[in-house]
């Protein structure tokens, strides 16, 4: 049975990638690979199954880890927590597009690596939940018999279902034009 989880290392800084190797494993994280580019990430993530990547922005190669994280998130699904030398605003405000799980500045202290890794897998998880129950939640109303119509505290739709639909002999692009 595994006690801790997998994780990716993307970091071009061989020296902090050993670091955080060494970090990780003393905390009984499994450190898969450790990787210098957005492209062999990408790369590897066809034969390793990571529960979490740890993604530095800046990386060797063309992709930065921005837009490795993105490619990530839109095909794996994994958490990543960036990893960054800068503080700046504006790069927080670029890394934000890609939807991370964490963003460190390093050197990253070993007791706020170890609890953003931790948060970061429990809100992932937290996630998947949500998801789940949406999509019971979707499929109930869009199964329904009954006409179901859904409000805003405004009175505005934000939805209705097939049956609502068929009830009225309206669209349901033409009950929202309608809004």
């Amino acid at each position: 049975m595994k006690t801790k989880p997998d994780i990716l290392i993307v970091e071009d800084d061989g020296v902090l990638a050993l670091h955080l190797q060494d970090l990780l494993t003393r905390q009984g994280y499994n450190v898969l690979k450790l990787l210098p580019s957005g492209e062999k990430a990408l790369k590897s993530l066809t034969r390793v199954k990571p529960d979490l990547i740890l993604m530095d922005i800046e990386l060797a190669g063309k992709m930065n880890g921005i837009t490795a994280a993105e490619y990530i998130g839109e095909k794996y699904d994994l958490p990543v927590i960036y990893l960054t030398g800068f503080s700046q605003d504006a790069l927080l405000q670029q890394a934000k597009i890609a939807a991370p799980y964490g963003y460190l500045v390093k050197p990253v202290p070993e007791r706020e690596l170890a609890a953003t890794i931790e948060m970061a897998l429990y809100k992932h998880k937290i996630d998947h939940q949500i998801k789940a129950s949406e999509a019971k939640y979707r499929s109930l109303i869009e199964q329904a018999m009954d006409g179901v119509i859904l409000f805003d505290e405004n009175g505005s739709f934000l939805g209705v279902n097939d049956t609502f639909c068929q009830m009225l002999e309206y669209t349901y692009d033409e009950l929202m034009i309608l809004n």
